[in-house]
C-alpha cells in the first residue's frame, strides 16, 4: 500500500494541475490567445531560467556518464525506428505518417518528465536528468527534423545547416550550453543574479502544466482512433518496457533507472504537434495522440512507479 501512495503522490500532482489547466479553459478564462502568449513565456523565459540555474549548479564533469548517456541515445532512436516501423506497417495514409512517428517517440521529459522525476526521487537537481536534458533533447530535434523532412508535402530535403541552426537558437538547447561553462569550470553565479533566475524558474512547471491541461482538444480523436490508440500504447507501454526492464540487468543506478523510466514514459511532447504543425504534416493527429497519451499515463505512470519501488529500485 506504501509503495501505491508513494506512486501516486508522484504522479497525480502534475495531472491534477493539467486538469485545472482543462477547466480554465472550458471555462473561458484560458483562451486560446492568452496560452499561446503564456506558452511563449514559459518556452522563452521562465523555463530556460530553470535550466540555466540548474545546469550551472551542477557538477557536470563528475556527473557525466557515457554509457549511461549512449544507453539513452540508443534506448531513443530505437523508440524512434519502431514507431517509424509501426508507421510503415499500418499507417496508410503517407501524409500521417511523420505526425505518427513523432508523436509516438517524443516525449514530454521537460514539462511533465521533471517534475515527476524530482517528485519520485525527492530533490531538485537530479544528474541523470540533467544528461537527458543536455543530450536527448537536442537528438529529439535532430531525429524530427528527418522524418518531418522525409514525408514534407512541399518536397523539401533535410536541411542540416537549418536543422543546427533550430537546435542551437531552440532557448532551453540555449540555456543548457550557456550553463555549460559555469557547471565545468565551478563558477559560482552572483546572489542577486541566481536568486533572479531561481523566480523566474518556480514558474516554469506549474505554468507549463496548465497550459498543457489548456491545449487538451478531444475533437482530434475523430477518423483516426487506431493510429491513435496504437502510438499511443506504443509511446506509454510499450517503449518503458521494452528499454527500462534491460537497465535493471545491466547495472544502471536507480536514479538512472528512475529518471529512463519517466523519460520513456511521459506522455507525447507538446513540440510534436508544434513542430509537425509548422513543416507541415498531420498536426490533427499528432495532438490526438498527445491527448491520448496523457490519459493513458495518468494510469501507467503510477502503475509503473509502484512497480519500481516494489522490486526495490527506488
Amino acid at each position: 500500500m506504501n509503495n501505491l501512495i508513494f506512486s501516486l503522490n508522484s504522479v497525480v500532482p502534475v495531472f491534477l494541475v493539467m486538469s485545472v489547466g482543462f477547466y480554465l479553459s472550458k471555462k473561458g478564462i484560458a483562451t486560446q490567445s492568452f496560452v499561446n502568449q503564456a506558452t511563449s513565456l514559459v518556452f522563452y523565459v521562465a523555463l530556460p531560467a530553470k535550466l540555466f540555474l540548474d545546469v550551472s549548479g551542477s557538477n557536470l564533469a563528475e556527473s557525466l556518464d557515457l554509457s549511461y548517456t549512449a544507453y539513452l541515445l540508443g534506448g531513443t532512436f530505437g523508440a524512434f525506428a519502431g514507431a517509424w516501423l509501426l508507421a510503415l506497417l499500418f499507417v496508410k495514409d503517407r501524409s500521417a505518417v511523420s505526425a505518427f512517428v513523432h508523436s509516438a517517440f517524443r516525449g514530454n521529459f521537460v514539462y511533465v518528465g521533471l517534475p515527476i522525476c524530482q517528485n519520485i526521487l525527492g530533490k531538485e537537481v537530479i544528474p541523470s536528468a540533467i544528461m537527458v536534458i543536455t543530450f536527448v533533447l537536442p537528438f529529439y530535434n535532430i531525429l524530427a527534423t528527418i522524418v518531418l523532412s522525409c514525408y514534407d508535402p512541399s518536397g523539401r530535403k533535410v536541411s542540416w545547416k537549418r536543422l543546427l541552426k533550430d537546435i542551437v537558437t531552440n532557448p532551453m538547447i540555449a540555456a543548457i550550453l550557456l550553463a555549460l561553462p559555469f557547471s565545468l569550470l565551478g563558477i559560482t553565479l552572483p546572489y542577486s543574479v541566481e536568486k533572479a533566475l531561481s523566480y523566474l524558474g518556480q514558474i516554469s512547471t506549474p505554468m507549463a502544466l496548465l497550459f498543457i491541461g489548456a491545449g487538451i482538444r478531444f475533437s482530434a480523436f475523430a477518423g483516426r482512433m487506431k493510429w491513435i490508440v496504437l502510438g499511443s500504447l506504443y509511446k506509454v507501454v510499450m517503449t518503458p518496457l521494452i528499454f527500462v526492464i534491460p537497465m535493471v540487468w545491466a547495472g544502471f543506478e536507480s536514479e538512472q533507472i528512475a529518471t529512463a523510466f519517466v523519460l520513456f514514459s511521459v506522455p507525447s511532447a507538446m513540440n510534436a504537434y508544434i513542430v509537425t504543425k509548422k513543416m507541415g504534416g498531420d498536426d490533427e493527429l499528432g495532438a490526438a495522440v498527445i491527448v491520448a497519451t496523457m490519459l493513458l499515463s495518468v494510469i501507467t505512470m503510477p502503475v509503473g512507479i509502484w512497480l519500481i519501488k516494489s522490486v526495490g529500485i527506488i
